[in-house]
Parts: structure tokens; C-alpha cells; sequence
């Protein structure tokens, strides 16, 4: 009851508008922006024999990321971790997305709408077939992306 009634008054504490204002500009453009352009260069990765460095990708946008959300505040709120868990998740969309508009794109010439479909890049949450080696790796990306998001909240509160 008390870690409630604690996180409940981390919320009610004040909120500089220019910091929230340049955290989620930071955090909007960071996501997209270099989001976009990771996603470019994990498909140039992927299309050579060096595709495991495709992992570096996200890894080089998460340190970037974090890094300049952290640099865009000057006192700390709740908010802060909060948002910049969903601007990481938000930007590993657009790694994503990116790196499969552009192989469809080059491969059929247009553009396939069904890539913006955020259900297909997380489907590790919700497709459990009766095979080990899926199942093993659906329980392994859950816990890469619960890492990841505790990470991104200690990471914003240091």
C-alpha cells in the first residue's frame, strides 16, 4: 500500500513545461528520425554475410537514445522513464518498419501498406504454437524486451 500511495505522489510532483517540451521533441525525433535510419541500416546489414551485426543496429539506437533523453532534462519526474520506454519501443517500431518497406520496396517496386502493422513485429506476445523452438524464442524476446524497458527507466532516473 505504501509503494502505491508513493508512486502516486511521484506523480503529483511539479513538471518543468520546457523540459517535458524538449524531452518529447528529443524523444519523438530521436525515435523516428534515427529510428528510420537504423532500420536502413540493418536492411543493408541484413542483405550481406555480416546479417548478425543486425543486433548492433538496435543497440547503437538504444545508446543514442537513452542517452540524449537522459541529457534533455535538468530535474527528474516519473514521466521522463516513463516516456522514454515508449520512445525505445516507439523507435524499434520504425527499425522495423523501415527495414521491411525497404526490402518489399525494392523487391515489388511499391509500397506494402501491411509493414505499418505493428502486430506483425510483436507477435512473440500473442503467437504460441505447439513448436519448442518458437515458443523458446517468443520467451527469450519477452525477456530481451523486459530488460530492455527496466534498463530504459533505471537508466532515465541515475
Amino acid at each position: 500500500m505504501h509503494f502505491f500511495r508513493n508512486l502516486k505522489n511521484k506523480f503529483k510532483e511539479p513538471i518543468s513545461k520546457h523540459d517535458i517540451k524538449r524531452f518529447l521533441m528529443e524523444g519523438f525525433l530521436g525515435a523516428v528520425i534515427f529510428g528510420s535510419f537504423m532500420g536502413m541500416a540493418q536492411f543493408f546489414i541484413l542483405t550481406t554475410n555480416l546479417s548478425f551485426l543486425s543486433l548492433l543496429t538496435f543497440l547503437i539506437f538504444y545508446v543514442f537514445l537513452t542517452r540524449r533523453l537522459y541529457r534533455s532534462f535538468s530535474f527528474y519526474h516519473i514521466w521522463y522513464s516513463i516516456l522514454a520506454v515508449f520512445f525505445v519501443l516507439l523507435g524499434d517500431y520504425f527499425i522495423n518498419v523501415t527495414g521491411h518497406l525497404l526490402f518489399f520496396f525494392i523487391k515489388t517496386k511499391q509500397i506494402v501498406w501491411e509493414v505499418f502493422n505493428p502486430l506483425i513485429y510483436y507477435n512473440f506476445l500473442y503467437y504460441w504454437p505447439k513448436d519448442i523452438f518458437t515458443i523458446l524464442y517468443n520467451l527469450l524476446s519477452i525477456i530481451l524486451y523486459v530488460v530492455i524497458c527496466v534498463t530504459t527507466y533505471i537508466q532515465m532516473k541515475r
